[in-house]
């Protein structure tokens, strides 16, 4: 049995930042090491519709997407096979069935368009999927798309955490300033930092720059060569031994994240 801190339950986590800073791997690891040191019922949401990928890094491939639920029901409105308080039902039964579960944590997507146009409508309904459901799980982590849509969208309005995931890149610290303004005005957050992700070298530059901004740093991930090699393999990130420099890191801020 893992330890227990007391944590808030449900607590809400959701994880952001600019496309290509790492956000679905440190998802992942997140998530690995959360169900490795404590005893908590985990519900990690795949919430990015341009590249769903925590699916094949956690190893755990859910039956049907919140988009494809959603067409489903569009198509049983449309022939009427179903009155309001049905669909209701119909809606709650698909998404708890849809869930993957593994005995560490489990796994819900949103899933890629069925067609052209807006996603608002699925990220819409992914909103009040996050609300409801999270009464059924001690932590949910939240891969969120690149950039500001889902937070501007009020999608994780909910959410008591809030990760920016960051490089070593100066865009990448503007765009963690954005998000975080804008997760000022549109959700409820209790606790907001940032994580250093593929760290070398000297950057001094870059934690200045966050300082000046306020943008309090939580921890740093290193480059880890584990993690490249993995993804170059298309391997399983929850493969990854543990003293892997990334995870290493992880467990060292790990409490950190969980208490506020």
């Amino acid at each position: 049995m893992g330890e227990d801190i007391g944590l808030k339950k449900p607590l809400i986590v959701a994880v952001v930042g600019k496309g290509g800073v790492g956000k679905t791997i440190i998802t992942a690891l997140l998530a690995v090491t959360i169900s490795k040191n404590y005893d908590y019922k985990i519900l990690l949401i795949d919430a990015d519709p341009a590249h769903p990928h925590l699916s094949n890094m956690v190893k755990l491939i859910p039956k049907k997407s919140l988009e494809k639920i959603r067409i489903d029901v569009i198509d049983k409105t449309l022939k009427k096979e179903k009155t309001a308080q049905n669909l209701a039902e119909f809606i709650d039964f698909e998404v708890y069935s849809a869930i993957a579960e593994s005995k560490e944590f489990s796994l819900f997507s949103l899933g890629q368009p069925e067609g052209p146009g807006c996603f608002c409508p699925s990220n819409i309904l992914l909103k009040k999927v996050i609300e409801s459901i999270s009464q059924d799980f001690d932590i949910l982590l939240i891969d969120c798309e690149a950039g500001l849509e889902q937070i501007n969208r009020m999608v994780i309005e909910s959410v008591d955490i809030i990760l920016i995931i960051t490089d070593i890149s100066l865009r990448s610290i503007d765009t963690a300033d954005s998000i975080r303004k804008s997760a000022k005005k549109f959700t409820k957050y209790k606790k907001l930092g940032i994580i250093i992700n593929k760290v070398k070298g000297n950057i001094d530059i870059i934690i200045e720059k966050l300082s000046n901004l306020q943008l309090p740093i939580i921890g740093q991930i290193p480059e880890d060569p584990n993690i490249i090699e993995f993804d170059l393999l298309g391997n399983s990130i929850i493969d990854i031994p543990e003293n892997a420099p990334s995870k290493m890191a992880i467990n060292q801020f790990l409490k950190d994240i969980l208490s506020f």
